[in-house]
C-alpha cells in the first residue's frame, strides 16, 4: 500500500486560504486557544497561529478548519 509521505510520518498538513482560513490536518492535540492566538501540537513540532477574531470553525480527530485574520504562522520544534 502506498501512502503519502506526510501521511506516513505523521506531519502536520498546513493549507492557507489567503490571510482568511487554514485547515490543519495530523495535529495531536490544542494546547491555547484564544481569539488572538492558536497553539496546536504536531507529532515533532508546536504550530502558532497569531491573528484577530480567531475561531475554530470545525475540528476532528485529527483535522481543523481556523478562520479569522490570520497575521502569522510559525512553527516551533
Amino acid at each position: 500500500m502506498k501512502l503519502p509521505m506526510d501521511v506516513f510520518l505523521g506531519e502536520l498538513i498546513v493549507s492557507m486560504i489567503g490571510r482568511r482560513a487554514v485547515y490543519i490536518e495530523n495535529y495531536r492535540s490544542i494546547l491555547l486557544y484564544t481569539d488572538s492566538r492558536l497553539k496546536i501540537q504536531g507529532k515533532d513540532c508546536k504550530l502558532s497561529l497569531q491573528g484577530k477574531r480567531l475561531s475554530i470553525e470545525y475540528y476532528t480527530g485529527d483535522n481543523m478548519k481556523v478562520t479569522g485574520l490570520i497575521e502569522s504562522v510559525e512553527l516551533e520544534a
